[in-house]
Formats: structure tokens, sequence, C-alpha cells
């Protein structure tokens, strides 16, 4: 009869401990689905996400307005921020390298096959050593562009505020990359810029390292 008790006893115990071990492992994924909710939730998940999003192949859909540097509505202090030092060493097509924030990273990139509308062109970019960087500059063509780029995720979208300095100085670009033509069509130009440029060959950076600030 004791032994009888002793097993439902023990079949009792076994339940109990199963039941709280399932509760906990419950708990547990709730707890891990929470967080992997709240992380695609952040905004620097957001931005990284939409970053993949516009620059997951070589084919660059970009729209640019020229703005007034005392009307950016952004908050741009909590923007990733990039010193660039922009060396053109071929115009056609164009090739360029950047020194971006005094030697954090050293890129080089080819452009070619601007469509007329300038808001396509293919685009391969990829790091070169400091070494390899030093000798591509001695090939320079034109000015060296330097300027400041704050870029953020503003209404779902990568936001690039270019402020340039030196001989530029003066002159402020918004540019947004989009992910293909349909969204680059939707997007309307916010009432806050002075212009569209996209089109226009006279704001393309590659022109304004041969020829400086367009005279309007």
């Amino acid at each position: 009869m004791q032994e009888n008790t002793d097993y439902l006893n023990q079949k009792s115990y076994d339940k109990k401990v199963f039941f709280v071990s399932l509760i906990v492992v419950f708990g547990v994924v709730i707890l891990v689905l929470a967080a992997i909710i709240l992380i695609q939730n952040t905004d620097e998940f957001k931005y990284d996400e939409r970053l993949d999003e516009v620059t997951e192949d070589e084919l660059e859909i970009e729209k640019k307005w020229l703005i007034d540097p005392e009307r950016i509505p952004y908050d741009l202090s909590g923007a990733k921020v990039f010193h660039i030092e922009q060396t053109y060493i071929n115009f056609s097509p164009e090739i360029r390298v950047r020194n971006i924030n005094e030697g954090e990273q050293y890129v080089f990139c080819l452009k070619y096959g601007l469509t007329k509308d300038g808001v396509q062109r293919n685009e391969v970019e990829t790091q070169v050593t400091r070494e390899e960087y030093l000798e591509l500059v001695k090939k320079k063509e034109g000015n060296t562009i330097y300027k400041t780029r704050y870029q953020l995720l503003a209404d779902g979208e990568i936001v690039a505020i270019d402020i340039f300095e030196g001989d530029l100085s003066g002159l402020a670009y918004m540019e947004i990359e989009f992910a293909n033509m349909d969204e680059a069509l939707a997007y309307e130009t916010p009432d806050w810029v002075i212009k569209d440029v996209t089109d226009d060959v006279n704001y393309k950076n590659g022109h304004l390292a041969r020829f400086g600030i367009p005279q309007e």
C-alpha cells in the first residue's frame, strides 16, 4: 500500500515538474520573440535593413535635390556622420576614390551608364587599402571634393545630407537612393528643398570636381 502511495506521489510530482518546465520554456520563448520584435522595431535595425535593400545590387537608383542648409527639417544630431575626401581619377567612365573619416575607410568606385533622367546608373564599389588609395590619388583629375555627409532614416528612406566644404562651401544636397524605379518615381519632392537637380549634370559630383559650383 505504501509503495502504491509513493508511486502516485512520485507520478504527481513528475507531472508538476513537467508542467513547471513547460511553463518556463514557454516563458523563455515568449521573451526571445519579444526581444526579436523589439530589435526589429529599433531605428538602427530599420536603417540597416533599408540600407541593404537599396544597395543589394550594382544598380544605383538615386534622386538629388539642392537644399538650403538652414532649412533642413531633420535632427542631424542622431545621424551617422561621414567626413568625405573624394578624388576623381577618371571622368568617363567616372572613377573615384574616397577617404572616409580620415582613414576609417578607403573606397574605390566605378560609375557608368547614367540614364538621361539622371536617376539610374551602374555602380561598382569596393574597399581598398590605404596604400592602394595613396597610389590611386596620384592619378587625380580635377579638384578634390570635401564634404560632410549626414545619413539617417527618415520616413522609411535613407536620407543623405551633403554639406560641401572648401571651394564648394555653401553648396548642399539631399540624396535618396531607392530600391527600384517605382519607388523613385513615386517619391514626391519635399516642399522645403530648393529644387530637384537629379537630371542636371551640372550638379553631379564629377562635374563639381571639374567646374565647381554651377552658375545659375
